[in-house]
């Protein structure tokens, strides 16, 4: 997202051996929450804002929403400018990485509703994609897992061929799901290190897992149960931490940003997405004829 100012440098994978960089990164981290002090103080105080206090968990939903919102430009000063480790991060505003705020922050940022727009979308697109990807190679092992959990529970079928558009895109793409979701054992435990930009982690196979984890900078941020939030969230990631996204992943995140969210920046649309998008716009209007002369 060349539009924004670039965050510290982050490793252009999902998983590799961290940099000195990130390593000093987290140690400053580490150093600041624990050496000082005064510096904790005053930014607990510049994030009260023009509340009496900082809201815990326990508070109203309402009331936290106000409270982030109040927060919200010392918040984006702080990230941009500072640009501390996730871990202080999370030490700062500890509120940011609860429920659905980093989807909240998302839409503080640039005024969208991400959760909605990739339903709508999918309303929309989803049979095309996966009727597209049925004559795409590599396609058949999510195409098959997808059929056999709709037909365990054919009332979920529109939010399983959600999801099945969602893991689809990325090859469609020509990159690798693996570099957005990452599945491991159901019972294995999320080791987050080496993992520096935001990855999810999936326990079993995304589409039996209700454990889905969201790790940045070796830090594990949050966990879901359902595979949109969990996804939304991890795009909104890249904006809240003001972090490019990873070339291996580049296609896939500017299709989100420009053809699901319709949120241009200035910079080209790569060819790849440019392609799909007009594949996906004749199949759509094709199907919209066929539908109107039935």
């Amino acid at each position: 997202m060349s539009h924004r100012p670039k965050r510290k440098t982050a490793m252009m994978t999902a998983e590799v051996v961290p940099s000195s960089s990130v390593a000093v990164a987290k140690e400053v981290a580490k150093s600041e929450m624990a050496c000082s002090p005064e510096k904790k103080i005053k930014l607990s105080e510049e994030s009260k804002g023009s509340t009496s206090g900082v809201p815990t968990e326990d508070n109203t939903e309402e009331e936290i929403q106000k409270y982030m919102e109040q927060t919200f430009e010392i918040r984006r000063t702080f990230i941009t400018e500072e640009m501390p480790a996730i871990l202080l991060l999370k030490e700062t505003y500890p509120l940011l990485f609860k429920g659905r705020q980093m989807l909240a922050e998302f839409q503080r940022i640039t005024t969208l509703d991400i959760d909605h727009m990739i339903q709508e979308y999918c309303v929309k697109y989803a049979s095309i994609i996966i009727d597209i990807a049925k004559h795409t190679s590599g396609s058949n092992p999510i195409l098959r897992q997808a059929e056999s959990i709709k037909q365990q529970n054919q009332a979920l079928k529109q939010y399983w061929d959600m999801v099945t558009a969602l893991c689809l895109i990325p090859m469609l793409l020509k990159e690798n799901l693996v570099e957005m979701v990452r599945e491991i054992g159901e019972d294995d435990e999320v080791d987050p290190k080496g993992k520096i930009v935001p990855i999810l982690i999936s326990k079993g196979t995304i589409f039996k897992s209700d454990e889905f984890i969201l790790v940045v900078e070796e830090e594990v941020v949050q966990e879901f149960e359902e595979f949109t939030i969990a996804l939304a969230t991890l795009f909104s990631a890249y904006w809240v931490f003001n972090m490019q996204y990873p070339r291996t992943l580049n296609n896939t995140y500017n299709f989100i940003q420009k053809a699901i969210l319709h949120h241009r920046d200035g910079t080209p649309l790569p060819p790849l997405c440019k392609q799909l998008i007009q594949r996906l716009q004749k199949a759509g209007a094709s199907s919209s004829s066929r539908a109107r002369m039935s």
